[in-house]
């Protein structure tokens, strides 16, 4: 192997820095020497590159990137070094002198790019910083980073952190939950809770979703104890077929026994739109039950991602061609576009409990009021029926009823149950 192409495999080809396994194998070197106590770590993961990308083309894209990365390093200086992670993800290793800069540089830093466009470029990320000398061992220190990077994207007023003892035990969490599930889907542990849904014209049942709890050793864990960390790892894929599976099962089972049986909604996490046999694995399921049509519908959270938009598109269009509904749910949550109700066939709009008024009179509450009613309206004229989430009082329901939304679930009705309790619902 020549000089030249030793190099090469040091170094990311299209932004210059160090590719990972070089970086590791430096970082590992540092980790167990005394410098250790010198440095700080830190990963990254810039937000925004696809608006970027839209905005000034695919090319300028990766310029600003570069200059981006190029800034970074200078920052950092000579005994310090940059590496790619994959797409918009780096990490970098810095002595702590330079710290306060490294985390103003995070918190969004405006670039000057004349070849791309006269104004500056604003770039910001998410990061998660930890001391070198926490671990000796290199691969442990980067997953510290990520852990306190991925913690950080979610906290509010804030999009940095240091990985310190709550991230410690958060991480030991996740691994934990990472080691049980495979067992737990083997042993059936997670079983399926049926929310229902009510028609406001005369409060009958209209409906379900379908809710994951998952039951280990005798003690039930909520959703928001398990599905992040399965989202992070991409087991939720495998879960959501799981829940689909047995709901199938379900819906099967009370028409052999000749019981009244409704439509099931069930959740698919984002994380299955990768999956190009998505499509007919939805249907192959569906049809092994032989349910009759309408059955099940399919609950997916909107995507800001272009990539995702499109094979968003294309199976909420291919699942309707095969007779089974969409609905979008969390509508209101995040930036939904305009472009996601007109280009994508959904049957149901489901909106958020965040819009929903509470009744107190306050400006924010009327703000809600005027939202939710145009919503409703506008999702009508687009032939998409509305259901409201969280609806939790009468006069929250009434006010529904009075904007033409005629479809809700919430406590106000139901709570969240069993599959026996929930067959003893279907009766009434």
């Amino acid at each position: 192997m020549n000089q030249n192409q030793g190099h090469l495999e040091r170094l990311d080809l299209q932004t210059g820095v160090y590719s990972l396994e070089y970086a590791l194998d430096r970082l590992q070197q540092l980790a167990s020497s005394p410098e250790a106590d010198n440095y700080d770590g830190v990963s990254i993961n810039i937000t925004g590159m696809t608006i970027l990308n839209n905005r000034f083309g695919m090319d300028n894209g990766t310029r600003i990137l570069q200059v981006y990365v190029r800034s970074l390093q200078d920052l950092i200086g000579p005994d310090g070094f940059l590496a790619r992670l994959g797409g918009d993800r780096f990490f970098a290793v810095y002595p702590r002198e330079h710290r306060d800069q490294v985390i103003a540089f995070v918190k969004g830093v405006d670039l000057r790019i004349p070849e791309v466009t006269s104004k500056t470029v604003r770039v910001n990320c998410s990061a998660g910083f930890i001391r070198i000398s926490e671990d000796r061992n290199a691969a442990s220190l980067l997953d510290a980073m990520n852990a306190a990077r991925r913690i950080a994207k979610f906290r509010e007023n804030t999009t940095w952190l240091f990985y310190d003892d709550e991230i410690r035990r958060k991480l030991l969490y996740e691994r934990q939950v990472e080691a049980m599930f495979s067992s737990a889907v083997e042993q059936e542990e997670f079983q399926v809770y049926y929310q229902p849904k009510v028609e406001l014209h005369r409060y009958h049942l209209f409906g379900a979703e379908a809710l994951c709890r998952w039951f280990h050793e005798g003690r039930m864990m909520m959703p928001a104890d398990f599905i992040p960390v399965l989202e992070r790892n991409g087991s939720i894929c495998e879960l959501d077929f799981y829940i689909l599976e047995h709901v199938c099962r379900d819906i099967r089972g009370w028409l052999d026994e000749g019981r009244k049986a409704v439509c099931v909604s069930v959740n698919l996490s984002r994380c299955n739109l990768g999956d190009p046999e998505l499509k007919n694995r939805i249907i192959g399921t569906i049809e092994r039950y032989d349910l009759p049509p309408g059955m099940v519908e399919i609950e997916i959270t909107e995507t800001t991602s272009d990539v995702s938009f499109h094979e968003l598109q294309k199976l909420v269009s291919g699942l309707r061609e095969a007779g089974i509904s969409c609905s979008m749910d969390d509508f209101g949550t995040g930036y939904s576009s305009m472009s996601a109700l007109s280009e994508i066939p959904w049957t149901y709009l489901k909106i958020d409990k965040s819009l929903v008024p509470v009744g107190n009179g306050e400006p924010e509450d009327e703000k809600r009021k005027i939202l939710i009613r145009s919503i409703v309206s506008m999702a009508e004229a687009l032939g998409i029926s509305c259901i409201t989430e969280g609806v939790e009082t009468l006069n929250q329901s009434v006010f529904l009823k009075s904007i033409d939304c005629y479809l809700a679930q919430g406590f106000f009705f139901d709570r969240p149950m069993e599959k026996k309790e929930f067959e003893t619902r279907l009766k009434k």
